[in-house]
């Protein structure tokens, strides 16, 4: 089990820090033409926050939406107890909601980072957006798989 557990966080977690560093590598050289005179590369409200989608509760407490994250981080942490006591028909359902909340802020989290930091240029945007990508891919192809193996291991 913890042979999976590695190849999983490595493997994993090096594509989606290839993806996220190609991302923001596109959008700080897009800006860079768009200073020498070369062609719009787009606004920055445009494409998917892997940071809001993969640790949306934080992502929205600092983005201005205290009252939604709070709950959404209370949900998050009542899948725990029922995780651990097995109750498996509430945890299906309650897993839905951060499930939900995942994908729709990673569509329109962009949209909402913008208005929330006022950064309109694609690099600076981009550049304020990429530590919550980095911190939501460490958190699931790391901390949660090797968590959750040592506290299932221990019981």
């Amino acid at each position: 089990m913890i042979y999976v557990i590695a190849a999983y966080s490595i493997t994993i977690g090096v594509l989606a820090l290839y993806g996220v560093i190609l991302q923001h590598r596109a959008r700080a050289l897009g800006s860079v033409e768009v200073r020498g005179g070369g062609a719009s590369t787009g606004d920055p409200r445009r494409g998917f926050n892997l940071g809001a989608a993969l640790v949306p509760p934080v992502w929205m407490w600092v983005h201005g939406m205290r009252v939604p994250g709070a709950l959404l981080g209370l949900v998050c942490l009542a899948l725990v107890p029922l995780y651990l006591k097995a109750i498996w028909v509430p945890l299906l359902f309650v897993v839905t909601i951060p499930v939900a909340a995942s994908a729709a802020l990673g569509l329109v989290g962009n949209r909402i980072a913008v208005a929330h930091t006022g950064l309109h240029e694609p690099a600076a945007f981009s550049a304020s957006q990429l530590p919550w990508a980095l911190t939501g891919i460490t958190l699931h192809t790391v901390v949660l798989p090797w968590a959750w193996y040592l506290t299932s291991a221990s019981g």
